[in-house]
């Protein structure tokens, strides 16, 4: 039993840290790729004469909006045109990030599978570890 409890705090402590540190990394992947995402947007400006309201809001809100900035163009990327999940995406961009080459936008990708991930191992962590609370006593 002492052995269990041993290995049960030991995944613990290595999901924990491998979560956060995930998470810690997506975070700098995205700020290492803002250069793309501002190509991307003065791209867009120059097919269309305007900049995505959508976007600018949240370009000023430094790393706690790092992920929102870029929703919109993960979210033209994942769903069809028709799906619930970018009915408020405008209309421009969407087709806009559809037509690029993946080569371009596949960062976006990338920056939203490190956050998940991290989550993912995070949540996995919590879970564990309260079913080794529960069955450890």
């Amino acid at each position: 039993m002492k052995q269990w409890v041993n290995n049960m705090h030991t995944l613990s402590m290595i999901l924990t840290a491998v979560g956060i540190t995930t998470i810690f990394t997506a975070f700098i992947y995205s700020a290492l790729k803002n250069k793309q995402h501002k190509m991307l947007c003065n791209e867009f400006l120059e097919q269309f004469g305007y900049y995505p309201d959508d976007i600018a809001a949240y370009e000023n809100g430094g790393a706690l909006f790092t992920f929102q900035k870029d929703i919109h163009f993960l979210s033209a990327l994942v769903f069809k045109e028709d799906s619930f999940f970018v009915r408020n995406i405008n209309k421009d961009l969407y087709g806009f990030i559809r037509s690029q080459p993946k080569k371009k936008t596949s960062w976006i990708k990338i920056k939203f599978s490190l956050l998940i991930f991290g989550v993912f191992i995070l949540i996995a962590d919590y879970l564990i570890f309260s079913i080794f609370i529960k069955y450890a006593h």
